[in-house]
């Protein structure tokens, strides 16, 4: 997204001319326009993140930041700004970055999940002593039906569930950065081990997990023989597979015969369980899990923030206008949910006076808190609370 206030663009590398870029985390989703031969400006990420970017790109030239230190950059025109990283809590190496200069204070939280930590960013010193001039907030879950519980308490769950079941297989889904701590944390609670791409090991001992535990597999699941499956089965494991090779590794441990179990642990999984799940009895609370009709287990385990934690981020810092990094989504969207619903009862929540989005595919508006008649006076609106506004990019 290429900011409003400064010529700063974070998680966006396709902009010419000027701009200073930063890159938040390295999940594939926020590196679009970077690759081998980019070198459209000075490039900012965190140290662990620069490892990672530099794993895929090697000959990426990336100044690494430190989290909890003032760095002053200067810009093309001989103006400079300062920026501060705060961890963001999601992935390893994810940061929020808090820019502050001649155009005041503006905090990017980039995919975060709430922590305690989080309520120091109102007394840094450019936040206390200046506010905030706009918060660029990650809107992911923006809508009182994401009630995500906390990772520790959803892992608990999660290792308590299989312990019965043990010894298995146990294909986890994850992408190539995050769950690290979901995969450590049932490796140790049933004592076995996490069999992970080579590919992977490398991110892992890149983002600081070394561990025994921790074992690249001897080929892929989807290649593995009946003789391979059964012995795994046996000695039990804990094996990470993509989101789209986790159904057939599934149907592949099947054909076997061995006993194996799938898992989606993601935020997502309370939409699948409304949608398309059966509530799972075998556990004390069943909100933490559904079980799918071809047997995936769906867990509500979130690297990003509930609606309740978002609205808690935003009472802990200076009032500010919000604008969403995301794009909302409607009820006739992959998830059957109304993405503006949510910003009117995240305004009410948390008393933000102002959310700027915009929708798929190009519009952008603002809902305002300001009465209706003062709205009215100040022009045309698409419909009441929402003014039609050119998109800033993204």
């Amino acid at each position: 997204m290429l900011l409003e206030e400064v010529p700063v663009a974070v998680d966006s590398f396709n902009h010419d001319g000027g701009v200073l870029f930063f890159c938040s985390h390295a999940h594939e989703d926020h590196l679009k326009g970077l690759n081998k031969k980019w070198r459209k400006g000075p490039l900012f990420a965190s140290a662990i993140t620069r490892q990672l970017l530099l794993l895929k790109w090697p000959s990426l030239e990336i100044t690494a930041l430190e989290l909890g230190r003032t760095y002053q950059i200067p810009l093309m025109d001989g103006l400079e700004i300062e920026v501060y990283l705060i961890d963001a809590n999601h992935v390893p190496g994810s940061v929020m970055f808090l820019f502050f200069g001649y155009f005041g204070s503006v905090l990017y939280t980039g995919d975060f999940r709430l922590h305690e930590k989080h309520q120091d960013i109102a007394s840094l010193a450019p936040v206390r002593d200046k506010g905030l001039s706009r918060i660029y907030l990650d809107n992911t879950f923006c809508d009182p039906r994401f009630q995500q519980p906390s990772r520790e308490d959803v892992a608990a769950a999660i290792s308590k569930r299989f312990r019965r079941k043990w010894p298995c297989i146990i294909f986890v889904e994850s992408y190539r950065l995050g769950k690290e701590t979901l995969l450590l944390h049932l490796a140790q609670k049933l004592r076995s081990r996490v069999l992970v791409s080579e590919e992977r090991k490398k991110t892992m001992r890149a983002c600081g997990f070394e561990s025994d535990q921790v074992q690249i597999q001897s080929c892929d699941p989807l290649q593995a023989s009946e003789d391979l499956l059964q012995t795994e089965a046996l000695r039990g494991c804990i094996w990470a597979i993509s989101r789209q090779n986790l159904r057939k590794g599934m149907w592949q441990a099947s054909d076997s015969g061995c006993a194996f179990h799938g898992i989606r642990a993601t935020g997502w999984a309370e939409q699948a369980r409304k949608e398309e799940s059966m509530p799972s009895c075998e556990d004390l609370d069943e909100n933490l899990v559904a079980v799918s009709d071809d047997g995936v287990f769906h867990y509500l385990y979130s690297d990003h923030c509930s609606f309740l934690e978002l609205v808690q981020f935003l009472q802990f810092l200076p009032k500010a206008p919000v604008t969403f990094i995301s794009p909302v989504g409607s009820s006739e969207g992959t998830y059957s949910f109304d993405g503006a619903d949510g910003i009117q009862k995240l305004m009410a929540s948390a008393s933000v006076p102002s959310i700027r989005y915009s929708e798929r595919p190009t519009r952008c508006f603002e809902k305002t808190s300001l009465p209706r008649a003062k709205r009215k006076a100040e022009g045309p609106h698409e419909e009441d609370g929402y003014e039609q506004k050119k998109s800033a990019g993204a």
